[in-house]
């Protein structure tokens, strides 16, 4: 069982979601538990297969929280808010409020620039979990963030100023990866690495191509405002993971693989790029 479920969270993981359901299909029901219905949705949720989703969620009994959770990711990241919300109240009819689940819709606001709907489910968590001090900050930071990126960055400097003032501390985005059996670490904008003017001229020479190739940089992720001196790529080329992907270009064109851990979600035009 653990060698499918290996296989259908890998699958899931890497954006192969047709993949991750035929190998889901493939597996004995007798082996199917509650982790791997949420490895098989969330591939789903990765790959934009929602009405799948529908398909396997409709056919789980009993859903978990998780389980829950994880259908209206699927949902949210898809714009289709109505029914995330509505799978909400459904499931807080014979169940507690959780915060994951609000999380999730959360996201998929923030994902599509929705500052409205995010400005209504940070309200509702506030109201539901106001002790919950650990998980208020992220949902703080996620409708700055929307905020931003729908242009309204006044809203957002305001937000991050009260956070500042209530002495809250965002978590710093760091990214990791492993190269020459060294594990580095990059901050956004890092300057600590050996090579980081050769990594920093690469990032930029990349940026180059990929404007010469039509790429255009998504300004909507640049959540603050910038300096004189500052451009949307230079902003965007600087995010830890960028930065992190960079190191293995130096040494090799075409690198076998690249594998990058982060501490946060990864940035919507990197992972685009």
């Amino acid at each position: 069982m653990l060698f499918s479920l290996s296989i259908v969270n890998s699958y899931g993981l890497n954006g192969m979601g047709i993949e991750a359901v035929k190998r889901f299909d493939q597996m004995p029901r007798e082996l199917i538990n509650d982790l791997t219905y949420i490895c098989v949705l969330n591939a789903c949720s990765h790959s934009g297969l929602v009405d799948v989703a529908r398909s396997i969620f409709n056919n789980i009994q009993p859903k978990t929280d998780m389980i829950y959770t994880t259908m209206i990711d699927c949902l949210s990241r898809a714009a289709i808010f109505k029914e995330a919300q509505q799978l909400i109240e459904q499931f807080e009819r014979d169940h507690a409020p959780t915060m994951s689940i609000y999380m999730a819709l959360l996201s998929g606001a923030r994902n599509q620039k929705n500052s409205k709907l995010a400005q209504e489910v940070v309200d509702r968590i506030r109201m539901l979990f106001p002790d919950v001090k650990g998980s208020l900050l992220p949902a703080s930071i996620l409708l700055a963030n929307t905020y931003a990126s729908s242009g309204d960055i006044e809203k957002a400097t305001n937000i991050k100023i009260e956070l500042h003032k209530s002495g809250a501390k965002k978590k710093a985005g760091v990214t990791l990866t492993e190269f020459d059996g060294k594990i580095w670490k990059f901050r956004a904008h890092d300057r600590s690495h050996p090579n980081s003017d050769e990594i920093h001229e690469q990032a930029d020479r990349i940026a180059k191509i990929l404007i010469e190739y039509g790429y255009k940089y998504d300004a909507s992720w640049v959540v603050r405002p910038r300096e004189a001196d500052e451009t949307v790529e230079s902003l965007l080329c600087g995010h830890s993971e960028r930065l992190a992907m960079v190191l293995h270009f130096i040494r090799d064109r075409k690198p076998k693989r690249i594998q990058l851990t982060k501490n946060l979600r990864i940035c919507g035009d990197c992972r685009k790029s």
